[in-house]
């Protein structure tokens, strides 16, 4: 199933991300070094994504899996890099958001396709639910690890 032509789509999928994450966060003002960081976080997942939707062909379950690699990169930037976890989620996110999702809905229901319309608009929907579910998750449980560990790291220094 992993073959050259998947490691291709992945490294390709990979790249575009990085680029679309990027120009998000250049748009609204990042600053040089958190572009970098959100960008990568957004390729992570959009790479993720990818290829959990390819080896399972569960879409709901590629956008989670892509959404909590976004989430969990973007807290663990946040403490390392001193800003923020919305300056990395944010742009990270972006190649995720199921927008083209959302325009085929409205199209259809314009055009009067309303079946069509109520099931790509309900894919669409079943997708940003997902995506929320993955970085609410993921975020909670590198906050609760994090927490755990600076306890821990505490109990075991000496006084």
């Amino acid at each position: 199933m992993i073959d050259a032509h998947f490691i291709q789509t992945l490294i390709a999928a990979a790249l575009w991300s990085f680029g679309a994450a990027a120009a998000f966060g250049y748009i609204y003002n990042i600053d040089a070094k958190s572009i970098v960081w959100a960008a990568a976080a957004g390729s992570c997942g959009w790479t993720v994504y990818t290829a959990v939707s390819a080896l399972t062909g569960a879409q709901p379950a590629s956008y989670f899996w892509g959404a909590c690699c976004i989430a969990a990169l973007a807290e663990l930037f946040a403490i390392i890099l001193k800003n923020p976890a919305t300056v990395y989620l944010v742009p990270g996110l972006l190649p995720l958001v199921p927008g083209g999702g959302m325009f085929q809905t409205m199209r259809e229901a314009v055009q009067g396709n309303m079946d069509t319309a109520l099931q790509t608009g309900f894919t669409a929907l079943t997708a940003a639910g997902a995506i929320a579910l993955g970085v609410a998750l993921a975020s909670s449980a590198v906050r609760v690890v994090l927490y755990a560990a600076q306890r821990l790291m505490r109990r075991n220094t000496p006084s």
